[in-house]
Parts: structure tokens; C-alpha cells; sequence
């Protein structure tokens, strides 16, 4: 071994660190799945896990590192656009090889491209709508029925979020109406979301002859922030859901496919809220209508009534023998009965004729 060069580890890696640095002197554009975030509030760095998937096996993976003030510019330029970063999302970032002899190799994000973030999230939208047409599942909870007075509510939100206190605020804002609502707490937004809102669906559907519907609703977030509601699993799900399902997940300008295969998208969770208390105005309207009509009906047909019997009156007054006497006319009896015709008296009968006033009683001679 004498004549053998042995090297310390720390010239091992500094070799390592000059030749890769001589090698890969210059950034370049990089596409791959941000598998987590890894984002540090305290010292505002990020060291996001990259994998690349073959049919969803991990084929590569790789760590980076975004340093603070790179990713408050590039947070600031994603929010423009409306977007957040978040973990699960497919990203095309400018990077840099860096290797550390501690920390060893990763790549130094100093750029990602919204716009390409924007893309493959509408590339999943678009694959989602195709498949659950293909498998004729896409309006079958849109064909679900809806009772008129909706009153026992399964509600899938965050216990703490702004979206649930709004909706709460209105429906508890009318008492009267009686409306029972259970909470199932969730993850909204996220990777993380889609399992969470699919097992409490799971949950609600092993008593769902309890429930009148399904609410699922949370506040505004930007596209990326409800990238998971394009999820083929969770959109199935909604879809082919046996009560209906009704989504109010936030602002967004661009429907998300969970917000089309629900029974009905009420956007935001105040406009969910109206949507349930304005069936109970409804109802309330239209029974004060029928209460109304009733009552005009039965004015309608006593008035009538009384016209009638007005009528009646009338003929039975014209009817009336007295009436005819009063007009000077009189009426001849025998034996108790109207005469009729000279024939059928003889010599002897007694005949009383009653005037309007009295009466005369003849003998036949």
C-alpha cells in the first residue's frame, strides 16, 4: 500500500464539488413532480422532494434547495398568477447542479414557470372530464334527487376555515326552518385533500338514508390550491355519489371537474347557504300563495252560494200562491182542493174562494 495514494474524504468531496461545478457551470430548465414542498416559515427556505414517475412508479428522485429570497420572488410571481405552490404539483424550473460535501447533491431552484404549472394542471382537468364521460359516470349526481326542504346536511369543510363560519352564519341565521347539519372535518386543499374528502364520502354513505345531501365547502383559493378537486378518484366519487352532492369551494373563474359532476355548484359557501334557504322561502311563498288562493275560492264559491240561493228565493216567491192573490187574482177550493174546471162541481158543494184579504163561501145551486 505504499506506493497507493489515499485520499480524506473531505478531498474526495471537494474534488467531487470542483468537477461538477467545471461540468455544469450554467442553469438550465428541469421538468419534475415537486413530491413535497418542504417549505420552513422560520427560515423561509424550501427543499422540495423531485421524483420522476413512470406510470406512477418513481423512476428518479432528487432534493433542491429554493434559498428565501428566491422563493419570495417566486411566491410573489405565482400568486400573481393566481396559483400556489404546493406538494404533488409538476413544475418547469431553472436549477443549477450544487454538491456539498455535508450536505452532498441537490439542485438550486432559482426560477419555476408558472405558466407550465397552469398547463399540466389543465392537462389532468381535461383527462379527468374525458374518462368519466368515457365511463358515462359524469352527470349520474346530477340525476339524484334533491328534496324541496333539504333540513339534515352532511357537511365536509374545515371547522376552523372562513367558507364554514359563513355558511354556518346563514343557516343558523334562520332557526325557524329546523335545518340539522353534522360536520365531517377535512383537508381542502392539497394532496392530502383528495384521500380525506374521498373517506369522508366513504363515512357519509354508510348512513346516508340520515342525509338530505352532501355539502362540500371551503373558501377562495387559486387554481393550484384546487388542483386536487381535477382528481379522477375524488371526481368519480362526487359523481357517482347515491345523495346529491353540492360543491361551494371557492372563487375560482375556472370550474373545477368535481364542481361539474356535483348536483349543484354554488361556488363560494354563502351562495351554498342561499341555495338551501331560499327552497324553504320558497315553500313558505308558495303555501302562503295556496293559502291565499284557497281563501279567495271559498269567498268565491259562498258568494256564489248566496247568489243562488237568492235565485231560489225568488222563483219560490214568484211560485207563492199569496203572491198571486196580491195581485188580485183569487183561488177557488172544493172539498180543500184548487178547483180546476166547472165540471167537477154539482148542486150542493160548498165552495171557498180565498181573495188576498179573506175568503167568501158559496153554496152551488
Amino acid at each position: 500500500m505504499q506506493d497507493v495514494r489515499i485520499f480524506t474524504l473531505t478531498e474526495v468531496t471537494k474534488s467531487i464539488e470542483r468537477t461538477l461545478s467545471a461540468r455544469y457551470s450554467s442553469e438550465f430548465w428541469v421538468k419534475a413532480e415537486m413530491l413535497k414542498l418542504n417549505y420552513y416559515t422560520y427560515s423561509g427556505h424550501a427543499f422540495p422532494d423531485l421524483v420522476e414517475k413512470d406510470k406512477d412508479v418513481v423512476i428518479s428522485q432528487m432534493r433542491a434547495t429554493i434559498w428565501a429570497s428566491d422563493f419570495k420572488r417566486i411566491q410573489e410571481k405565482f400568486s400573481l398568477a393566481g396559483v400556489e405552490l404546493t406538494d404533488g404539483t409538476t413544475i418547469l424550473f431553472k436549477a443549477s447542479i450544487k454538491y456539498n460535501g455535508f450536505y452532498g447533491l441537490s439542485l438550486r431552484i432559482s426560477d419555476i414557470d408558472t405558466s407550465f404549472t397552469l398547463g399540466e394542471l389543465e392537462k389532468e382537468r381535461n383527462a379527468s372530464i374525458e374518462k368519466l364521460k368515457e365511463e358515462k359516470v359524469f352527470d349520474l349526481n346530477k340525476e339524484t334527487i334533491l328534496t324541496n326542504l333539504p333540513k339534515r346536511l352532511a357537511i365536509i369543510s374545515v371547522e376552523t376555515g372562513k367558507g364554514y363560519q359563513d355558511f354556518i352564519n346563514i343557516i343558523n341565521s334562520h332557526k325557524e326552518y329546523g335545518i340539522f347539519h353534522k360536520l365531517f372535518p377535512s383537508l381542502l386543499q392539497g394532496d392530502g385533500a383528495i384521500n380525506a374528502i374521498i373517506n369522508n364520502l366513504e363515512k357519509i354513505k354508510e348512513v346516508k338514508d340520515f342525509f338530505d345531501a352532501v355539502l362540500i365547502i371551503r373558501g377562495g383559493g387559486g387554481d393550484i390550491g384546487m388542483a386536487c378537486y381535477n382528481n379522477f378518484e375524488l371526481c368519480k366519487t362526487i359523481a357517482t355519489f347515491p345523495i346529491p352532492v353540492i360543491t361551494g369551494i371557492g372563487h375560482s373563474t375556472n370550474l373545477t371537474v368535481s364542481e361539474m359532476v356535483s348536483y349543484h355548484n354554488g361556488i363560494t359557501p354563502t351562495d351554498v347557504a342561499d341555495f338551501i334557504i331560499k327552497r324553504f322561502l320558497q315553500a313558505t311563498e308558495n303555501l302562503e300563495k295556496m293559502e291565499s288562493m284557497l281563501k279567495i275560492k271559498s269567498e268565491y264559491r259562498l258568494q256564489k252560494e248566496r247568489e243562488q240561493l237568492n235565485l231560489m228565493e225568488k222563483y219560490i216567491n214568484v211560485l207563492n200562491p199569496q203572491s198571486i192573490l196580491d195581485k188580485g187574482y183569487s183561488i177557488t177550493y172544493l172539498n180543500g182542493k184548487v178547483l180546476k174546471s166547472e165540471k167537477d162541481i154539482k148542486k150542493g158543494d160548498c165552495l171557498i174562494t180565498k181573495l188576498a184579504e179573506g175568503e167568501i163561501k158559496s153554496i152551488v145551486e
